[in-house]
């Protein structure tokens, strides 16, 4: 097999991903998985704590593992770099708003 014969193959295994990318994509998962959980120990410490009811912490949860997510790519990624940091700016706006509104800051 040639080079390009190789190389063919492994885009059409791989969808047309660099494998950079998918590493980038795990490692910035892991991360985001991480902080989810510790914003969700902080919330149901909080909830205990103050007896509060229904609240944004969900809603936050979900949005802050789209922020570190498209974060990570942004940072690593030079394709699509913009739209990545754009993307993760909207996700981080609305992870604050969410936590403000949890914390009734707003």
């Amino acid at each position: 097999m040639k080079k390009e014969e190789i190389l063919e193959k492994s885009r059409k295994d791989n969808k047309n991903k660099d494998m950079y990318e998918k590493e980038v994509e795990i490692k910035a998962a892991t991360c985001a998985a991480i902080a989810m959980l510790i914003l969700a120990f902080i919330y149901f410490t909080y909830e205990i704590m103050s007896g509060k009811g229904t609240n944004y912490a969900l809603y936050s949860l979900i949005t802050i593992y789209n922020t570190i997510l498209y974060g990570g790519k942004a940072i690593k990624i030079e394709r699509c770099r913009k739209l990545n940091t754009f993307t993760a700016i909207i996700w981080g706006l609305l992870t604050v708003t969410l936590v403000l509104g949890y914390f009734n800051v707003l």
